[in-house]
């Protein structure tokens, strides 16, 4: 039974293999806080980590996500944990099953407005009915329509799933090969221009539909070359784009964080709407080091029931994924025969996954990368590491 007078200083995450579970964990350990981080696999960065945790293990979310939810529920009221931050896609049960968590207090949007986020069919169209510039998007219905839609584009285009997750099911088609590959799919897929910009991304926390911190970032390096994961990005500001993502988290109300995707263009000055992370993002180490700490602010809306809103942060900061830059360079070198010798580059102000204090993580990092690697023989597997939200 939950114990009203539990200490309230303790706090559970949940899928804590990665690099944003790990600054989680880094700024509230820092601060005293007890952190629980769990995961389905035994091996993850915050195992290995220095800063005082307790790691526990729950059954695979992608098997089951009735069995995940009632362990959740279960340890976190045995252990007298009042609250849960969530990090990855396991958000969606969460959201969609929080009643069935006694007790326990997470900052995490209603289901049905985390879905339209997800989807890039619907996020997509909602950005253009707020009026916020995105690239021409069809959801093709028939291999008519993909091909019209390729040739009409320079035979350019971009191929998203509509339950992609992050860079996984997302394609860059310039063959009309690959692009027949996928007819197969036809209905589950949008087809997009290939819009020519930087990558940017606002990330926003929300109270119950009242901003309450931001911060924007620009992509400097990407794990492939034709856009993705970030491997190294700077701290910046975009009045137009941080507007642009405003708009469309406060008519959704959200609740939490998010981080709102963009394409740049510099000379022209002109951004346009890519996707929706409705989630803690890979790159949280940036805010977390140029003075946003979005993980504290985050517990103390937890704790405290609201904070006041938070703008200032430095800009400049250069944060570099480690792990990611090395798997980029990889990729370049096996896909498209070209050595990328910046990916390899130690350049960078903090890194993702490794500091002189809690020198460890990466070893954890890499060895959970090992694991997948043997069992998929891919190096970034989507086989079994992504939610069919409609089908939860």
């Amino acid at each position: 039974m939950y114990n009203s007078k539990s200490v309230q200083n303790e706090v559970a995450l949940t899928y804590s293999w990665n690099r944003m579970a790990y600054i989680i964990n880094k700024s509230l350990s820092n601060k005293g806080i007890k952190v629980h981080t769990g995961d389905a696999s035994w091996l993850n960065m915050n195992r290995l980590s220095l800063y005082g945790n307790k790691a526990f293990r729950y059954p695979n979310f992608y098997n089951s996500t009735e069995i995940f939810i009632e362990y959740i529920n279960e340890y976190l009221n045995t252990n007298n944990i009042p609250y849960l931050i969530p990090t990855h896609e396991e958000i969606f049960i969460i959201s969609k099953y929080k009643h069935k968590l006694k007790n326990i207090k997470t900052l995490v949007p209603d289901f049905d407005v985390l879905r339209t986020a997800h989807k890039k069919n619907l996020s997509s169209s909602l950005a253009n009915e707020l009026n916020i510039p995105t690239p021409q998007t069809i959801k093709p219905l028939n291999e008519t329509d993909c091909v019209s839609f390729f040739n009409a584009n320079d035979k350019h285009v971009v191929l998203k799933y509509e339950n992609s997750n992050s860079s996984k099911g997302v394609f860059y088609i310039s063959d009309k090969q690959k692009l027949e590959k996928h007819f197969v799919n036809i209905g589950d897929y949008i087809l997009q221009e290939y819009v020519r910009g930087v990558g940017y991304g606002v990330s926003m926390l929300y109270n119950h539909g009242k901003l309450k911190a931001s911060f924007t970032h620009k992509r400097l390096e990407e794990k492939v070359s034709t856009g993705g994961t970030s491997t190294v990005r700077t701290s910046i500001r975009n009045e137009q784009l941080e507007d642009y993502a405003k708009t469309i988290l406060d008519y959704l109300n959200w609740n939490g964080v998010a981080m709102v995707e963009f394409k740049w263009n510099e000379q022209k000055k002109k951004g346009w709407f890519i996707e929706i992370n409705p989630r803690f993002w890979g790159s949280l180490a940036l805010p977390y080091y140029a003075g946003m700490d979005f993980p504290w602010h985050y517990y103390r809306i937890l704790r405290d029931g609201d904070i006041d809103p938070i703008v200032d942060y430095k800009e400049g900061v250069v944060v570099k994924w480690l792990l990611g830059g090395t798997l980029g360079f990889l990729d370049g070198v096996v896909n498209e025969k070209f050595f990328n010798w910046n990916h390899l580059s130690l350049k960078a102000d903090y890194y993702d996954d490794f500091s002189l204090r809690d020198p460890f993580i990466i070893l954890g990092e890499m060895g959970y990368y090992l694991e997948k690697f043997i069992h998929s023989l891919q190096l970034n597997p989507s086989k079994n590491s992504s939610i069919n939200i409609d089908e939860i």
